[in-house]
């Protein structure tokens, strides 16, 4: 359940919430389109992205093609039992990545990263290895960011007492233990997510979201010319 499916039902979630929100005269619209996707095929070489971002590339309408998106926002794994905050580091995308991504994906991180600090949690970078659904549209020159609570990669023990500090007595997980020990496994349940470490990872997901939907000047804010 927290492999690909907790990041899904956030994703729906937002889409929900949006949608009723913009159905009242108190909510003010976006100025941009927001784009709720599912794709498939993740797992075996991100075919559902590729093709997305293939068709995009050829498309001539309008809202649909490639030059039509700003930036793409990744959240997959948000409920890791012995989770971490983790977001998406723009510094370490690979340097054949067409330079106008980078600039916004940093920003990205950094807004990520100034919730978590802003809320007195705990967080970790993580590396963007081009393994996911947003390397597709990191080819094609569109910022990214997001989020992932950890796969099967190890807590360390400095991560532990850092997360038991921050977060109270024993909330920290358990160190030298990989993130989600059900990672592709039966046991990947809705009984394997972490309750409270989803519940900040969607908060965090949601402020990102909405704050850059209410820049006045979104593409500027991504693609600052000084900087490609």
């Amino acid at each position: 359940m927290v492999e690909l499916r907790s990041g899904t039902a956030a994703n729906l979630a937002f889409a929900v919430v949006l949608a009723r929100l913009f159905r009242t005269s108190t909510y003010p619209k976006y100025k941009y389109r927001v784009w709720f996707c599912w794709r498939g095929a993740e797992e075996i070489g991100a075919l559902g992205s590729n093709f997305h971002v293939t068709q995009a590339r050829k498309s001539t309408i309008l809202g649909e093609r490639i030059t039509d998106y700003l930036v793409n926002l990744n959240f997959d794994m948000l409920g890791s039992p012995n989770f971490k905050f983790g977001i998406y580091d723009g510094r370490t995308i690979r340097n054949n990545t067409p330079p106008s991504a980078i600039p916004g994906s940093v920003r990205i991180s950094a807004l990520f990263r100034d919730w978590f600090i802003r809320h007195e949690l705990p967080w970790d970078f993580a590396d963007i290895d081009g393994r996911g659904d947003y390397s597709s549209f990191l080819a094609s020159g569109i910022a990214i960011g997001g989020l992932i609570s950890g796969v099967d990669d190890i807590k360390s023990q400095e991560q532990r007492d850092r997360y038991d500090r921050l977060l109270g007595q024993g909330l920290g997980g358990l160190a030298n233990v990989v993130h989600d020990p059900c990672y592709h496994k039966v046991c990947d349940t809705i009984q394997n997510i972490n309750l409270f470490g989803y519940e900040k990872m969607v908060q965090a997901a949601a402020f990102v979201i909405e704050s850059l939907a209410r820049l006045p000047d979104l593409k500027s804010w991504l693609y600052p010319i000084n900087e490609i």
